[in-house]
């Protein structure tokens, strides 16, 4: 991989139940494969109530 760093297919699939857990990512299954769906509506919540300075 590009810049040296690698991730093990359990490592990459503990991630995405952690973002599926917080609202960030959802699953499809369809046949043998699997598809994530990011979903940034939540982030959008965060950035609303984060401090900004004038």
């Amino acid at each position: 991989m590009k810049h040296g760093l690698t991730s093990s297919r359990q490592a990459i699939s503990q991630h995405l139940d952690v973002l599926e857990d917080a609202g960030l990512v959802s699953r499809h299954r369809q046949g043998r494969y699997t598809f994530h769906r990011l979903d940034t509506t939540p982030l959008g919540e965060i950035a609303r109530r984060w401090p900004t300075s004038k």
